[in-house]
């Protein structure tokens, strides 16, 4: 199988890696002078079990020709236009998508470019940053993805990518209900990310306030809400999982999003907070102190532009 990376971040870079390790015919598209700079100095994935260096097979845009068999998206969402512009050039008759993306809005404009058949459900769980240019920094044991097939057209396909990604040494688990799953991340996802930008604190740190932990609670139980309106409920036995987490005093647990946005760089705050506050309106659930920490996201995001 012919595999295209969208990325060698910090997610391509350590997914990536495995399956270069297992010798699969896998290549990275970036941009050229990112191009430029691995050629040269390689990539070396840091985990708690060790360090792996290896030099990523790169290509730019301009490169790309038909012939890729699966795409796997690991870009950010505020780049995904340009990444549907470039990928244009790769996509064959029989090319499929993997997108390892946050949230859901991605999906719909995938559809809208590829067609639905073509785009399969995914999930990354990992705790991973690019510490610099060459180095992806994994924090947590275990890095997984979750596949499955948002149809019945779809199960074939996802069953071989599946398999081909485990036979790469890559966790991965085959979910019969992948948009539940993904309505899952996102509501984890959007309200720890809108907890840390809001409250400017890892876990632990908005823990020492008198009302973080329950800033954080409401934050999640909007997201709930709104996942169960839209008919896609967490299970109780998640729900309350994840409110410890939410809540553990003791806990250096933070977003990537608010990594991103205390070094400085662009975030997916519409992406995924914004999106989870339209869902939730057109549902009629209340979400007011998801639109306070959207209301922060844009302040930040908009003086990054200016």
């Amino acid at each position: 199988m012919k595999i295209l990376i969208v990325g060698a971040g910090a997610v391509g870079g350590l997914f990536g890696a495995s399956l270069h390790r297992a010798g699969a015919d896998v290549q990275f598209l970036v941009r050229p002078a990112r191009k430029a700079l691995l050629d040269a100095e390689g990539l070396t994935v840091v985990t708690p079990a060790g360090e792996y260096p290896f030099t990523p097979r790169t290509v730019v845009a301009s490169d790309l020709q038909p012939g890729y068999e699966l795409v796997i998206l690991t870009n950010k969402a505020y780049a995904l236009d340009g990444v549907i512009a470039d990928v244009r050039a790769a996509v064959g008759p029989q090319t499929w998508f993997l997108p390892l993306m946050n949230g859901l809005r991605h999906l719909d404009a995938l559809d809208a470019a590829f067609g639905t058949d073509r785009v399969l459900g995914g999930i990354a769980m990992t705790i991973a940053t690019l510490a610099d240019p060459t180095h992806v920094q994994v924090a947590n044991a275990y890095s997984s993805i979750t596949v499955g097939a948002r149809s019945a057209g779809q199960v074939e396909m996802a069953q071989r990518v599946w398999q081909m990604l485990s036979d790469s040494g890559i966790e991965t688990g085959f979910s019969e209900r992948v948009i539940d799953d993904m309505w899952d991340k996102f509501c984890r996802m959007a309200s720890l990310g809108a907890a840390n930008c809001l409250l400017q604190g890892t876990v632990g740190e908005y823990m020492r306030s008198r009302d973080g932990g329950d800033i954080a609670l409401q934050l999640f139980h909007e997201c709930t809400e709104t996942a169960k309106a839209a008919g896609h409920p967490m299970h109780p036995q998640a729900v309350a999982g994840f409110q410890r987490v939410l809540t553990n005093p003791k806990s250096s647990f933070n977003s990537s999003m608010y990594r991103d946005m205390r070094a400085g760089l662009p975030i997916e705050g519409d992406h995924l907070v914004g999106d989870m506050v339209r869902r939730a309106q057109a549902a009629g659930v209340p979400c007011s102190l998801l639109a306070v920490a959207l209301a922060v996201l844009e302040t930040y995001s908009g003086r990054l532009e200016a």
